[in-house]
């Protein structure tokens, strides 16, 4: 098998640039303006100012980068000015209000793993420094702290009665259980207990949908909402999947697979292709493109797939999100195969709004998202998931009925208008809180970012998000 396949959209299909794109979309979906800023008139000159760290390369076209990138856009329809701390490693991009800055980058790393490395602790320690010097430095009206960066707030920002918010994407230590040398169970306590210190310390947690609970559980006084994310979605022509499933070399009468991601084990990248193969039995021309593989991950894929003579397997390379929209569009289903995920990935926004049917494990996290009306579900096991594969591709009205069923509840939930007032108040909750800190000045400011924090949209922003909602 050929390791070149061709692996985007024909230029005409879609920005040149990525920065166009995020231009464009900001326009067609802002609601700058048609709400009240996350503070009142009065502080127009003074305007409120938040720090979110994120311990990943920024700008990347991945899971968290795409999410920081959205709350930062959130922020500053709100009219907020964000400071934004990340891994020197990303492409710069342009967002009213935001000021990015890096860390040191001693050892000139080009790029970081998915996942822990020893690239990532390293420019961890790095990210240390320069989050202290930042907030030694200004006071921020909130830190927004993600993943890893949220047990650094814990130890830097108590000391300067700086409140934080907890941006958890996982349970790190459960996630560190996947790593043999850290599921020992002396260092489980020890990490379980840090958890707990943040949970405990921070402002506010906005955790992935599905880790409510267990946020509850650890800490059971924290403040916590689960994220619902923006829906990257828009209407691509069937010249544009056509030209796509050329480029592809996909004959016409082949039916798609689409799984898109990274390539980690829970993601159930081996389950995918075992049912494949049993779906393969009854319907032989399923195809399965696999997209979002690392240079390393692609050459082993290619390699075994061309030893099994898996030539009905074709990986790709990650691609930048909004070319994802022709592969959906082009794709007959949507894979997702994630085993003992108790969050929802980020791509499954994408994935309803796009109207195509959904095969989906059943996962504890999916549960009030996904449903049998709305995805074809099935058990975590080869024999189940062909099941629902075949059932899929050889009932196109059904699948056309539950594809619907996703796309309208996407549109109903997730559109931008929506994720700006939700972060509108998660921000008033955590501001909230955070005044209890002290009773200084900067207390009291936080209460006054309060009074415009806790109000919800007025009749312009109902009237403008409705207009707005991606679609």
């Amino acid at each position: 098998m050929s390791r070149n396949w061709p692996a985007a959209v024909p230029r005409e299909a879609s920005p040149p640039a990525l920065q166009l794109l995020w231009n464009e979309s900001c326009a067609a979906h802002s609601v700058e303006g048609s709400i009240r800023p996350l503070i009142a008139d009065r502080h127009r000159d003074n305007p409120a100012r938040v720090l979110i760290v994120t311990p990943q390369p920024f700008y990347e076209d991945r899971g968290t980068p795409i999410a920081v990138r959205y709350v930062a856009g959130a922020l500053s329809d709100l009219g907020v000015q964000v400071d934004l701390l990340a891994f020197p490693v990303g492409e710069n991009i342009q967002i009213k209000r935001l000021t990015l800055c890096r860390c040191a980058n001693h050892l000139g790393l080009k790029r970081v793993p998915i996942g822990l490395s020893w690239q990532k602790m390293l420019l961890d320690v790095s990210l240390w420094r320069s989050f202290h010097r930042l907030i030694a430095a200004r006071h921020y009206d909130m830190v927004h702290a993600v993943e890893e960066a949220a047990y650094m707030a814990s130890v830097l920002c108590p000391r300067r009665a700086q409140p934080f918010i907890y941006d958890m994407a996982s349970a790190l230590p459960e996630a560190l259980k996947r790593h043999r040398l850290l599921n020992a169970a002396p260092l489980q306590r020890v990490f379980r207990a840090a958890e707990q210190r943040v949970m405990a310390s921070a402002c506010h947690t906005v955790c992935s949908a599905g880790l409510a609970n267990y946020v509850r559980e650890r800490e059971p006084t924290a403040s916590v909402s689960q994220w619902r994310f923006p829906a990257n979605s828009g209407a691509v022509s069937k010249d544009h999947t056509a030209a796509l499933r050329a480029q592809l070399q996909i004959p016409r009468d082949r039916k798609v697979l689409l799984y898109s991601g990274n390539f980690a084990s829970y993601q159930g990248i081996d389950l995918l292709i075992s049912a494949l193969d049993r779906a393969r039995l009854i319907m032989p021309d399923l195809l399965l493109l696999c997209v979002g593989a690392t240079d390393k991950e692609l050459a082993a894929r290619q390699l075994a797939a061309g030893a099994t003579g898996h030539e009905h397997i074709r990986f790709l390379p990650r691609q930048p999100s909004h070319l994802m929209l022709a592969y959906m569009a082009m794709a007959d289903v949507l894979m997702l195969p994630r085993i003992g995920a108790d969050n929802i990935p980020l791509k499954l926004y994408d994935y309803m709004a796009s109207g195509r049917p959904i095969v989906a494990t059943r996962q504890a996290g999916h549960d009030g998202i996904l449903n049998d009306q709305r995805a074809f579900l099935c058990a975590t096991s080869a024999e189940s998931m062909a099941d629902e594969i075949i059932r899929a591709c050889a009932c196109p009205d059904e699948a056309a009925l539950v594809g619907g069923e996703a796309q309208c509840y996407a549109q109903r939930h997730f559109g931008w208008g929506g994720f700006v007032e939700f972060i509108r108040g998660i921000y008033g909750t955590a501001i909230a809180r955070g005044s209890q800190i002290d009773g200084s000045e900067s207390g009291r400011a936080r209460e006054e970012l309060l009074d415009a924090g806790q109000g919800r949209a007025s009749g312009r922003l109902g009237h403008a998000a409705g207009a707005r909602t991606r679609s």
